[in-house]
């Protein structure tokens, strides 16, 4: 159920979100790995939708753990100590979902804690487009580091 918190913010942002989803590509795929993860039969594949969703909204293609690390930690969180805290965060689940994708040995009640946290960056990066207005851009992330 929504409460009225998150009513209050649907409402200013439905029409971005919308033209987000409508046009916006990489909104949208990202979006339907947020959504369709429920519907996963197993927990790893889960995981690999959630990070494909979260490869799509920063774009990036290259020197991917580091990159998707300080990229995630620039939208989750403010400069300084907070910062760096999530990009270790970020970097650990990056890493984590390389052993879940390529099979490696996980405890079934580890492996929902991570898709769990997996789904929560996500789901970060979804608001932050939609507050925007839209998806960020690699030029949006040198503008941030810089200043």
């Amino acid at each position: 159920p929504v409460n009225s918190e998150e009513a209050s913010w649907i409402c200013p942002h439905l029409d971005q979100f919308n033209r987000l989803a409508a046009h916006g590509e990489r909104f949208r795929f990202a979006l339907d790995a947020a959504i369709n993860r429920r519907f996963a039969r197993e927990p790893r594949s889960a995981v690999a939708q959630l990070w494909a969703g979260v490869e799509s909204m920063l774009s990036i293609n290259t020197e991917l753990d580091y990159r998707v690390s300080l990229c995630a930690a620039t939208v989750c969180a403010p400069r300084g100590p907070k910062r760096v805290a999530s990009f270790r965060r970020v970097r650990s689940l990056y890493g984590i979902r390389s052993k879940v994708v390529h099979g490696g040995p996980v405890a079934e009640e580890t492996l929902f804690a991570w898709l769990h946290e997996s789904f929560e960056l996500l789901r970060t990066l979804l608001l932050d487009a939609v507050e925007r207005g839209a998806v960020r851009t690699e030029q949006d992330f040198c503008c941030e580091l810089l200043s």
